[in-house]
């Protein structure tokens, strides 16, 4: 059974007197431990998919299944229950408090969710998210003596503290130079290889999407195309190819 199947969706947004399609009849099957870019351009449709994928917003007709759930029939504490502990959202944006430092920053949805109770349990997870993104000896470090790629680690540290199986990811490279958005990239690779994470990640660039194992494309709210991506693009290699920064 998919982790993710959905058929036939479709959003539409009221505008004034005007009527947005989003999504007009999206159909789609994502397997455990898929890693799946979504792309197309703006207004295409792949950043209102997402939304509906993480329980931010309901279709407006068509299915969703996650886990074999059917999504539509789930209250709003059972929609929230999901997105606090079976997916993980990344944005473009870091999001991280200023005045809080890294592993502080990973721990707030353990405090929004008041489990553990335990100080000394919520910082030893923390911290284990931090060692998977690489950046335990950066765990009292505030925001603003991090480097970019080190806060999109940050936000994806936190984004795995509740051990999710998905994660989302809308445009996590937008702000990052392209030695970052490699460095970024090789996390994600990392986390689905290693630990089995299904990944979906949103993303306009086609490069970045040749980091997945699967591309889905989407224009003016179809999906264009579905396939497989035989030349992926492995970050790790790519980063040990940089030339050294210089100091």
């Amino acid at each position: 059974m998919p982790v993710i199947s959905v058929r036939d969706l479709t959003r539409v947004y009221q505008v004034g007197d005007i009527e947005v399609r989003a999504l007009r009849g999206v159909s789609l099957d994502v397997e455990a431990g898929e890693f799946v870019s979504v792309t197309g351009p703006s207004g295409s449709g792949k950043s209102t998919f997402m939304h509906i994928l993480g329980c931010l917003d309901r279709p407006t007709s068509g299915q969703y299944f996650l886990d074999g759930r059917d999504v539509s029939r789930l209250s709003r504490n059972e929609l929230a229950a999901i997105r606090n502990h079976q997916i993980g959202f990344v944005f473009q944006g870091f999001n991280l408090l200023s005045r809080t430092s890294a592993i502080e920053n990973v721990e707030l949805p353990l405090l929004y969710n008041g489990r553990p109770s335990k100080t000394s349990e919520r910082h030893r997870r923390a911290m284990e998210a931090l060692r998977l993104v690489g950046l335990e000896d950066r765990a009292h470090h505030y925001p603003n003596q991090l480097s970019g790629g080190q806060q999109q680690r940050v936000a994806i540290a936190r984004a795995l503290i509740n051990n999710p199986s998905i994660l989302l990811a809308d445009e996590p490279t937008g702000n990052l130079d392209t030695r970052t958005s490699i460095e970024v990239m090789d996390v994600f690779q990392r986390l689905n290889a290693e630990r089995g994470i299904t990944v979906l990640l949103i993303t306009h660039e086609r490069d970045i999407a040749e980091y997945g194992t699967r591309m889905v494309s989407f224009r003016d709210g179809h999906i264009v195309s579905d396939e497989k991506i035989t030349r992926r693009r492995i970050a790790a290699e790519e980063m040990a190819a940089l030339p050294p920064v210089a100091v």
